[in-house]
C-alpha cells in the first residue's frame, strides 16, 4: 500500500446501511405503521361491538324476566282470588279465608290467608296474606275489587302494592271485559335485588264466561306497564299482540310484548299458545334467541 507522508489513512470499516432511508422504503415502512394502527383499532372496535352486544341481549333477557315474572304474579293471584271469594277456595287445606260481613254481602273485605307456607295445585308455594276489598260479585258490571298485600310471597319472592280490578260489563262481542291496573307493585327477588312496574290492562275473558267455574277461564289482554328491571333500568313494555293466559296453563302462552329499556329495543313473544316456558327475544338488529322465563 502506498502512503504519503502528512496525510493520515482512515482505515475505519464503512457503515454503508447508516444513509438514509430511500423514498421508497419510507413509504413501506409508513405503510406497516398505519396497517399496525388500523389492526388495533379494528381489534379494539370489534372487542367493544362485541361488549356492546352482550350487554344489550343481557338487558333484554334481565328485562324480559322481570315482565314475565310480573306477569305471571298477577294472573297467579287473579286465580287465586277468583277459587277464593267466588268458590270459597276450591280444594285443598289452604288458604284460610275470612269474609268481614256475612257471605254474599257487599262490599265486603275477605282476607286470604296463605300462613307460612301453602302449596297451590300447580305446584307454587305461597305465603302470607292477600286483602281483598270488593263491591260486589265481580261477574256484575261495575263491581269493583283492590288488592293488597301484607307480608306476601310467591316462591320466596316478596310481591308489594295494589292491584284494581273494574267490570266495565260486556263488549260489543258479549264478552265481559275488565279494566285491571297496578300501582307501586314490586317484586324483591331472594338475591335482594328487586323489579317495580305500573300498569293498566283490559282484560277480556273470552273464554269461560257463561260457566260457574274459574278453572276453565281464558283471558286476553292488552295495554302498557311502565317499570324498573333489578338492575334500576326503567323500561316500557306494550302489548302488540293480546296475552293469552288460560286457567289451565301456568304460564301466558302467547301474545307479543314490545319493549324498550332506555335506548335499547326488543320484542318478547310468548310462543304460538303451547303451554311452556319458553319465550322469543328479538333485539332490534333482528338477532333472535329463546329465554326460560320464571315460574
Amino acid at each position: 500500500m502506498l502512503s504519503f507522508p502528512g496525510r493520515k489513512q482512515d482505515h475505519s470499516p464503512k457503515h454503508i446501511f447508516n444513509h438514509p432511508l430511500s423514498n421508497q422504503d419510507q413509504i413501506h415502512s409508513d405503510m406497516k405503521k398505519t396497517a399496525l394502527l388500523f389492526s388495533i383499532i379494528f381489534a379494539a372496535f370489534s372487542t367493544f361491538q362485541s361488549c356492546k352486544k352482550s350487554e344489550t341481549q343481557d338487558v333484554a333477557i334481565i328485562t324480559s324476566e322481570d315482565i314475565s315474572a310480573q306477569e305471571d304474579y298477577s294472573e297467579q293471584t287473579d286465580m287465586d282470588i277468583d277459587l277464593a271469594v267466588e268458590e270459597r277456595g276450591g280444594s285443598g287445606s289452604c288458604p284460610t279465608i275470612t269474609f268481614a260481613q256475612p257471605e254474599g254481602t257487599w262490599p265486603n273485605t275477605i282476607t286470604i290467608d296463605f300462613g307460612t307456607a301453602c302449596t297451590r295445585p300447580d305446584g307454587r308455594v305461597l305465603s302470607g296474606k292477600l286483602i281483598v276489598n270488593q263491591t260486589d260479585e265481580i261477574r256484575n258490571a261495575g263491581a269493583v275489587r283492590t288488592i293488597t298485600h301484607d307480608n306476601f310471597y310467591i316462591d320466596g319472592i316478596h310481591v308489594e302494592g295494589t292491584r284494581t280490578w273494574t267490570n266495565n260489563g260486556q263488549n260489543d262481542a258479549g264478552l265481559w271485559s275488565y279494566t285491571k291496573t297496578a300501582t307501586d307493585m314490586k317484586l324483591t327477588f331472594e338475591d335482594g335485588s328487586s323489579a317495580t312496574w305500573n300498569k293498566t290492562r283490559t282484560s277480556v275473558l273470552i273464554e269461560g264466561g257463561d260457566t260457574a267455574t274459574h278453572l276453565d277461564n281464558v283471558w286476553s289482554s292488552t295495554g302498557t306497564a311502565t317499570g324498573f328491571n333489578r338492575n334500576g333500568n326503567p323500561f316500557t313494555a306494550t302489548i302488540t299482540e293480546p296475552l293469552i293466559k288460560s286457567a289451565s296453563c301456568r304460564w301466558i302462552s302467547a301474545g307479543v310484548l314490545d319493549v324498550t329499556v332506555g335506548d335499547r329495543h326488543h320484542s318478547l313473544d310468548f310462543g304460538d299458545g303451547s303451554c311452556d316456558r319458553f319465550g322469543e327475544i328479538t333485539l332490534n338488529n333482528g338477532n333472535t334467541f329463546t329465554v326460560r322465563l320464571r315460574r
